[in-house]
């Protein structure tokens, strides 16, 4: 084997047809960053067996073979058209070929609408290498199921069936484009049976995305971007009716309230005590909740000095604390108040909210560490139980969704006031994914680089904006329906807080009146 590198940086390889086996695949990728050509000498039979050998190594390289023992009829031998065949069928297409015979005739392949050798010239195979800009009607086998937005299938008013969707509109594109036949392939939705699909080549493509690198069976375009998934958890519930009385302070604040109650209560007692010989523990505690509430008191039990300065003190208290607390209870009976949000993995955790998630999910999140601590909230289903309960956005479970069906969650809650599922803002399992297809496909570097067209013109975007429309003219999501703003009558709910407030009384005073019996039992 001789290995040379012309000037214009072009990696030459010859060798011969009695030499293939000796390649070192591995060996020359790491020798030749740039283009490269390979030179195969053989006589009049095919090298069998040359792109089984090289694998999937050299799809991008030239191949010239120079057949140096036969005359220009080599090219009518169907043991060539086969070569040809073979080597299309491994993702190899830039083949040309030379005899010395006949002038030093070179041929080109011709593959559709059928193989066949054809005389050509050097400016014509460069002009043509690697071009299939008309298929001529050839059949592409496409994977199609329902998998919003990447790939809706649906029947139109006319009962006409439709193929649409994000990635299954941008296939078919890419397919009219070069003149090629669509021939959808149904299978189960889901991209384990998509992938399943190309590894046993029942399918050319999939209108899906799949990760990069996730199996060395199957190849996707070209990575643009990184992708990311969020864990989406329901909005937070609307608070309590009954819950209202106690909502404008925190659990501090109502112990640091009751803790003054009992302190100026006890003081108050004591004083009188003192003064009068008399416990009445049940007057002061009414005077010290009325001073909070600032509705008037009085201190009329106590005598001297110490009256002003205990009054002073409680009116002070008793303006601020009434003040504040009457105001935030104002603006919660005229508002809505929610509980707390779920911001965090450890809030998911502590609430014990399942999160819901099919094989491929799970396959996913092992793979690219999903964090340990959710894993004992995680339930694994199928994808319709998976799909049932997500397509009518059931916030009694979590999901773990990447961007493009977030995006699509979000837009059809775009006319809630509030969102029934929303994302907990940690960005997890970031990947680089792509549109998956059969690693010999022979368009697959083409298909690469119109996926970068799309994304460098925009049209990636527009796309995803008809997927996100298109999902919900279908039915494939519906559109929320906004809440409703009407006056309705009261029911009972609205009457627990006033109720729990006359418990509460009523439980104060019996604990006054115990108190107060205890301490005249004690004297007596």
């Amino acid at each position: 084997m001789l290995r040379e590198v012309g000037e214009e940086g072009v990696t030459t390889v010859q060798m011969s047809h009695c030499a293939k086996e000796y390649l070192d695949r591995e060996q020359l990728i790491l020798q030749t960053p740039g283009p490269i050509l390979i030179i195969v000498i053989t006589d009049d039979r095919p090298p069998k067996g040359l792109f089984e050998h090289l694998k999937l190594a050299f799809q991008d390289a030239d191949f010239l073979f120079v057949v140096d023992k036969s005359n220009e009829n080599f090219i009518k031998d169907p043991k060539w058209v086969e070569f040809i065949k073979n080597g299309w069928e491994q993702g190899y297409v830039k083949l040309l070929f030379h005899t010395p015979y006949n002038g030093g005739a070179i041929y080109d392949k011709w593959l559709f609408p059928y193989m066949r050798f054809q005389p050509a010239t050097v400016e014509s195979f460069i002009h043509a290498r690697n071009r299939f800009g008309d298929l001529e009607g050839f059949e592409i086998r496409v994977a199609s199921y329902n998998n919003a937005p990447r790939c809706i299938i649906y029947n139109d008013e006319k009962g006409k069936l439709v193929f649409g969707g994000f990635y299954m509109r941008f296939v078919r594109h890419f397919l009219a484009a070069r003149n090629a036949t669509f021939v959808p392939v149904f299978i189960q939705g889901t991209p384990l049976h998509c992938t399943k699909a190309l590894m046993s080549e029942e399918v050319d493509i999939c209108a899906d995305a799949l990760v990069q690198n996730q199996t060395q069976e199957i190849a996707v375009t070209h990575a643009l971007r990184l992708a990311y998934a969020n864990v989406m958890v329901a909005h937070a519930e609307p608070l309590h009716s009954y819950r209202y009385l106690v909502a404008p302070f925190t659990t501090t604040t109502w112990i640091c309230l009751m803790s003054y109650i009992s302190a100026m209560v006890s003081f108050l007692s004591v004083i009188h005590w003192k003064q009068c010989h008399r416990w009445i523990y049940s007057e002061f505690l009414l005077e010290a909740i009325s001073s909070l509430l600032f509705s008037g008191f009085r201190l009329k039990q106590v005598q001297g000095h110490a009256r002003y300065i205990l009054f002073a003190v409680m009116f002070l208290a008793g303006f601020v604390y009434s003040t504040m607390y009457l105001g935030f209870l104002k603006s919660i009976l005229i508002s809505e108040v929610f509980e707390k949000q779920i911001n965090t993995f450890e809030e998911l955790v502590e609430r014990n909210v399942t999160i819901m998630m099919d094989e491929y999910d799970r396959i996913l999140s092992l793979k690219y560490n999903l964090p340990e601590m959710l894993w004992p909230i995680v339930q694994v289903v199928s994808i319709e139980t998976l799909m049932e309960h997500r397509n009518k956005f059931d916030n009694r479970y979590a999901y773990v969704l990447f961007t493009d069906r977030m995006n699509l969650y979000d837009y059809a809650q775009q006319f809630l006031h509030h969102k029934r599922l929303r994302r907990i803002p940690i960005k997890i399992l970031f990947i680089f994914s792509g549109i998956p297809m059969r690693k010999t496909w022979f368009l697959r570097p083409h298909l690469s680089t119109a996926w970068a067209s799309a994304f460098e013109t925009g049209l990636t975007l527009k796309l995803t904006q008809e997927a996100e429309h298109e999902a919900m003219r279908t039915g494939v999501l519906p559109f929320l329906a906004t809440e409703s703003r009407e006056l309705k009558p009261l029911s009972l709910d609205y009457f627990v807080m006033p109720a729990i407030s006359l418990v509460l009384g009523y439980g104060m005073a019996l604990i006054s009146f115990i108190i107060e019996l205890l301490i005249k039992r004690l004297r007596a």
